[in-house]
């Protein structure tokens, strides 16, 4: 578990504890750890990723592009440490909540009439490979439209939603552990699914256009 500490916004040039940004049709690029893993209908074979010695790092990756339910399972590279394998990242339900919820994260004007939804991810290690301690990278909403909505990243304790990382047992197969993604959906409109882009990880994959389109889960 996190400690609490003060929440914030990053994409101002000052310290605040919080990052907003705007929608956008473009994946963003995920930071240190991965992601979901598909069904077997939507993964698609591949050859394995490098591990350390001693590790099996096979896996089939989901391909890119692959739309998903709710529920449904993505299997990603993914390196953490200078160790690489394969996580899987399953969205396992959206719920809505009320405005009134941002209240403690000081969001101000910014967030005037945005209805917060909660994304509820489990992430597992499918090659057994040491994640100790590794993050859930950076997913986003989908709104109806398919469009990205507004994302909150929360640094610190955000009780309606919190951020969870591995613990030291995120080491061997079948692992896991599960976290929560904060997004808002503008006035009149809802957040119906969710996005996740390995773009940072193509280096990884066997595929030399993997990252290029988003794993997306639609409720």
């Amino acid at each position: 578990m996190r400690t609490a500490m003060p929440v914030a916004l990053a994409v101002s040039a000052t310290a605040m504890a919080f990052a907003l940004s705007g929608c956008s049709s473009e994946d963003t690029p995920a930071p240190p750890i991965a992601p979901p893993p598909a069904s077997s209908a939507a993964a698609a074979p591949s050859s394995s990723a490098a591990a350390p010695a001693g590790e099996s790092a096979s896996a089939e990756y989901t391909k890119q592009g692959t739309k998903l339910k709710i529920g449904e399972k993505a299997v990603v590279p993914f390196k953490s440490k200078n160790n690489t394998g394969a996580v899987g990242v399953t969205v396992t339900g959206i719920d809505k909540g009320v405005e009134a919820d941002l209240a403690p994260l000081k969001l101000g004007d910014r967030a005037k009439g945005m209805t917060p939804y909660y994304i509820q991810v489990k992430v597992t290690n499918e090659t057994g490979t040491d994640f100790a301690y590794a993050s859930l990278g950076l997913m986003n909403g989908l709104l109806a439209d398919g469009t990205k909505g507004p994302h909150v990243t929360v640094i610190g304790k955000f009780e309606k939603c919190d951020s969870e990382n591995a613990d030291k047992t995120f080491t061997t197969k079948g692992a896991s552990f599960t976290s929560c993604v904060l997004a808002l959906a503008p006035a009149g409109a809802e957040v119906k699914g969710a996005s996740y882009s390995a773009s940072t990880y193509r280096d990884l994959a066997p595929e030399t256009d993997y990252g290029k389109e988003a794993v997306t889960w639609q409720s």
